[in-house]
């Protein structure tokens, strides 16, 4: 009897849970909204998607589109967050929620973004989004953090190509180190630290000759090459060896100015980080390879974003 009870007690369980389940359209877009409220994401977001796959109202699809990109948006899930974000202001770029949905589609962008060593697609496209927000919602109070999202992504683009100039750096590959270290001066100079980018640039001037020394050596051998063909008893193959030559002693010539003039910049840019910073890493080391030391470790790059229930929390609504 006893168990009878209980079975029966069971059955109707499963049967009380089985109507709770919605199964129109109308029906999976009330309880979806519900769930949305009720911080259910999981269940929002189930409910909505398939909610949005039948026939509901222009007015009904908005809301489900933009809850379901919240309800994705509060469970972290960023990347899906994201999409929805992007179809919802494509198709109504209008709505008084699209302000709502633009600054949150920057947030899902930048937790997106993996590091400065990682590619930069979604930093780009953070930075693109937050100037749009500004731009279109100059009055919003979450202007001030839109900026400061952006100062962010920026920094984290300036790291992106201090990482690709230390990489050049342990490759002595030192002219090209200072393209970058040149490019983060000119464009990023507001969100790095001053005496760490002025060492890596003086740095990079100023030991450009284990560079030179490197492919100096390359082209004499180079050289030795096309001496011997000088031999040959192929005339063109002469004419060649002696234009070739030329040009190797023309590049050699090169590499010893480009050495030299590069030593007296890295060395003027190095006092200058030492005197002004006497007291900074970067200004310590810099008087230590003025002393004649060879500091050529890779600096490590710093990672601004950190990545964390942080953001979430902060941009909640």
């Amino acid at each position: 009897m006893r168990k009878t009870l209980l079975l029966v007690t069971a059955l109707g369980t499963v049967l009380f849970s089985c109507s709770k389940i919605p199964t129109t359209t109308q029906e999976q877009y009330r309880e979806g909204i519900k769930a949305a409220y009720q911080q259910d994401w999981g269940r929002a977001e189930e409910l909505l998607k398939k909610a949005l796959n039948g026939e509901l109202s222009p007015q009904q699809q908005e809301k489900a589109k933009l809850f379901l990109a919240d309800a994705y948006f509060n469970d972290g899930d960023f990347e899906n967050a994201a999409l929805n974000y992007e179809e919802f202001l494509e198709l109504y770029p209008a709505s008084p929620y699209a302000k709502d949905a633009l600054f949150r589609l920057g947030v899902c962008y930048l937790n997106l973004i993996k590091g400065p060593q990682w590619d930069q697609t979604f930093t780009h496209r953070a930075i693109s989004a937050f100037q749009k927000f500004i731009k279109l919602y100059p009055n919003d109070p979450r202007v001030p953090k839109a900026k400061e999202y952006i100062k962010l992504a920026r920094k984290i683009l300036a790291e992106h190509n201090i990482y690709i100039g230390g990489t050049y750096d342990m490759l002595r590959k030192f002219t090209a180190s200072i393209q970058r270290y040149k490019l983060v001066k000119e464009k990023y100079s507001d969100v790095e630290a001053p005496d760490r980018l002025n060492y890596l640039l003086g740095r990079a001037y100023y030991f450009t000759y284990i560079q030179a020394n490197d492919e100096i050596s390359r082209l004499k051998d180079k050289l030795e090459q096309e001496e011997e063909r000088l031999h040959s008893s192929d005339p063109d193959e002469r004419r060649v060896a002696k234009y070739r030559i030329k040009l190797i002693k023309s590049d050699i010539e090169k590499w010893k100015e480009t050495a030299k003039k590069n030593h007296v910049i890295g060395e003027k840019i190095l006092k200058e980080v030492a005197e002004k910073y006497p007291n900074s890493p970067y200004g310590i080391k810099a008087r230590k390879i003025l002393l004649g030391e060879k500091i050529l470790n890779v600096e490590p790059v710093i990672n601004p974003i950190k990545h964390s229930i942080w953001w979430k929390i902060k941009e909640t609504f």
